[in-house]
């Protein structure tokens, strides 16, 4: 058994919110050379472990209630961290719209959620319609209030927003005002607790006459409930609701939740029913469907895309021969964000940034059939776009400043990681980090198990090493990481049978002495003799050779100046001659 490092195509998880129109991008990365994984957002890897063997990750239309707080933090922390690239792409549930506002992913896009104030041409009237039954008591009411101001913020001055809590009856937490009051709307939020029945209808009611008095363009209601409501008529009150037109959105929370009546609720309403078992994707949930329903962060227009600024993502590729695209999310660009490529009106289409160690790409149009229809038929700049925005975007080689070996030695395995600063110098008091993991001898194939992480001691410059013992025969792969520098090494452990057992074959080592004419030694005490009856011992000759090869050393050069020899021994013969006796 033997272990051998294969270095492929880049490796790329792709997360795609409709998963029927993924093929598009992958079916042209495969062309560049590029592996995308597909996976859905509910088994996205769940530690830094799994996402270090990515070269980048890819999100694409996908609203952000589907991805835990956990998952953003590990995106945001694989690209701090480690070094991994990130894309966004966009979509109708992407960016602001899929409700990553205020999230751990807009904290790293090179883009934030809000739309360009400039694209404000029109007041919106939202009213939140929240649950404050006996049910929702300790952290879901606690997650409702962040939700409600999380979604006020997303206003602007003009609209209008309202917040009506219900158990038996209706309260207002917040009368319809306009939402450039920030500071009041959230001290009335904050007085929002919880206690007593359930019964929808109230609030609904109260909120439905509140929005028919206010003058907007565009007039929204979201009911949120945990439980089961009392009382009905609920369908016929927001089918007069969307004869007004108000749309409603329903959110069911936990297990306890009527979703069947909330999801008949928004069906009759021109809305969207949102079930959800975890109530800390409530915000998310509110400001994705505010965002979706008061229409102010997409624009469905047919433009072209203009290159403003040259980028390496973009070398070779002319953007006046580039089709049009037929819809964005609006966002606006963060300072020293590189956008190469804007809209018809300016607004950010390609961003790319540099965040921690890692790099950070948005693309706020999608890459498949609604608004890039015109790109993935035949045209051949889809690949070629693609496949420059993602090598770009993806983590650098690894190893650059690093190597690591294996040693093994009485004690077990060695790890031994030398970290340079560059060509010339090494890296003195860095992190270095390494995991150990393992898959059984006859097991090839399966996935690995996680047997050690350790933390590395400087033992000289710019070496690191640390210990690990193997127990069972099989392949142990260690990845060592300092920053955003990852290099692998394996190491085969096969035990032999003999080893193993701790046995000795006594048959077999006597039937070899039996064929050799030889004898066993039967004990310690034994002493072993020479068979014939001369014997042979060890002389180092390494001084007399020594000697030899100086005396010719000599010979030689006086063979070579004989007549120097010779003019020495007449001046010094001669000089004998002259001297005076006493």
């Amino acid at each position: 058994m033997s272990l051998v490092e294969v270095r492929g195509r880049p490796l790329l998880l792709l997360v795609e919110g409709e998963p029927d129109e993924a093929h598009f991008l992958t079916d042209a990365m495969a062309k560049e050379g590029i592996r995308l994984h597909e996976r859905p957002p509910e088994s996205f890897p769940q530690s830094l472990q799994e996402l270090a063997a990515y070269d980048g990750i890819v999100i694409s239309d996908v609203p952000a209630y589907q991805l835990s707080d956990r998952t953003m933090t590990l995106i945001h922390d694989y690209v701090e961290q480690l070094g991994g690239g990130f894309l966004m792409i966009g979509g109708l549930r992407s960016f602001g719209v899929g409700g990553y506002y205020r999230t751990p992913i807009e904290d790293i896009l090179p883009v934030r959620m809000q739309p360009p104030d400039k694209e404000e041409r029109y007041s919106t009237a939202l009213c939140l319609v929240i649950d404050r039954s006996g049910s929702m008591q300790g952290q879901k009411i606690e997650i409702c209030k962040s939700a409600a101001i999380a979604t006020a913020d997303m206003l602007s001055a003009k609209d209008h927003i309202g917040v009506v809590a219900f158990d038996s009856n209706a309260h207002w937490t917040v009368p319809m005002m306009r939402a450039g009051q920030k500071g009041d709307i959230q001290a009335r939020i904050a007085t929002l607790d919880a206690g007593g029945g359930t019964n929808i209808y109230p609030g609904m009611s109260a909120a439905y006459e509140a929005l028919r008095g206010i003058q907007a363009r565009v007039k929204h209601m979201i009911v949120l409930s945990d439980g089961r409501t009392q009382g009905g008529g609920y369908e016929q009150l927001a089918q007069q609701a969307h004869a007004d037109e108000i749309t409603i959105s329903t959110v069911g929370v936990g297990s306890g939740a009527d979703n069947q009546l909330m999801a008949s609720i928004a069906q009759a309403g021109g809305g969207k029913h949102y079930a959800t078992v975890d109530p800390a994707s409530i915000p998310r949930i509110f400001t994705q469907d505010a965002a979706t329903h008061l229409g102010k962060l997409v624009r469905e227009e047919a433009f072209r895309p203009q290159q403003v600024e040259s980028h390496p993502m973009l070398v070779g590729w002319d953007a006046a021969e580039a089709p049009e695209l037929l819809g964005y999310v609006k966002t606006i660009r963060k300072a020293t964000t590189q956008v190469p490529l804007v809209t018809d009106l300016g607004d950010p289409l390609l961003a790319h940034w540099r965040f921690g160690l890692g790099k950070v790409t948005a693309f706020t149009s999608d890459c498949k059939s609604r608004w890039a229809a015109l790109w993935i038929a035949g045209w051949p700049g889809y690949s070629q776009f693609w496949g420059q925005v993602l090598r770009e975007m993806a983590r650098n080689p690894q190893g650059r400043n690093m190597d690591v070996h294996l040693e093994r030695d009485a004690r077990g395995a060695r790890v031994v990681v030398d970290v340079f600063e560059s060509a010339a110098a090494y890296k003195h008091a860095a992190d270095v980090r390494a995991d150990v993991y393992f898959v059984p001898q006859g097991a090839l194939g399966s996935a690995m198990r996680t047997v050690r992480s350790m933390r590395l001691e400087q033992v000289g410059p710019g070496r690191y090493e640390g210990r690990f013992r193997p127990e069972d025969p099989g392949v142990y792969l260690v990845r060592a990481r300092t920053g955003s520098d990852l290099v692998s090494a394996g190491l085969v452990y096969n035990v032999s049978s003999e080893a193993v057992s701790a046995r000795v074959d006594d048959e077999r080592l006597a039937a070899l002495t039996r064929t050799t004419n030889g004898r066993v030694l039967a004990g310690e005490t034994t002493t072993l003799e020479p068979l014939a009856a001369g014997h042979a011992r060890y002389v180092d000759l390494t001084p007399w050779l020594l000697v030899l090869f100086l005396l010719l050393f000599l010979a030689d050069i006086a063979i070579r100046r004989w007549e120097n020899v010779l003019g020495v021994y007449d001046h010094t013969i001669g000089r004998l001659r002259t001297t005076p006796t006493a």
